[in-house]
């Protein structure tokens, strides 16, 4: 059976978020951590999944050379981390997301998704956002990295 909002909601109060009900298909949440703001998660009824994403994790980044090095360090970070993944909205925005399938999807599977949401976050949040707007950011994959880009 697939979920329905009304499920959505009575598993957000299990997990224990407040919540707001956008409309019949999204949810708005968040959370606090060591970030100087807190996270705005949002939660969204697909026909077949359920989206859930942290956006804007970190703002566009306005240089090309944290743009490079940004992205390069996103890349390996989806390749270690597991359920979630980083992606670029349309306005170059970066987000961390998990989607799921909305068929059969437990509660177990719903709070995973959110602790993931949240580690990956308390984790990861400093060294994005350095890479993202400070050029001489270095990033921890960097001894991997030919980072000269031939420039």
């Amino acid at each position: 059976m697939s979920v329905t909002a009304e499920t959505i909601a009575s598993y957000l109060e299990q997990y224990g978020w407040s919540y707001e009900r956008v409309d019949d298909t999204h949810f708005a949440s968040g959370f606090r951590s060591e970030a100087p703001e807190p996270f705005s998660v949002h939660v969204t009824l697909a026909p077949s999944w359920v989206f859930f994403a942290i956006t804007p994790f970190v703002g566009a980044p306005k240089d090309i050379q944290c743009e490079r090095k940004l992205y390069r360090h996103l890349l390996r970070l989806c390749q270690q981390i597991n359920m979630a993944k980083f992606a670029v909205d349309s306005d170059g925005d970066i987000v961390l997301a998990v989607e799921l399938p909305r068929e059969h999807l437990d509660y177990g599977e719903f709070a995973d998704a959110l602790d993931a949401l949240s580690v990956y976050a308390g984790d990861t949040f400093a060294a994005v956002q350095a890479l993202a707007s400070d050029p001489a950011a270095v990033s921890a994959f960097a001894e991997e990295q030919d980072l000269d880009w031939g420039e």
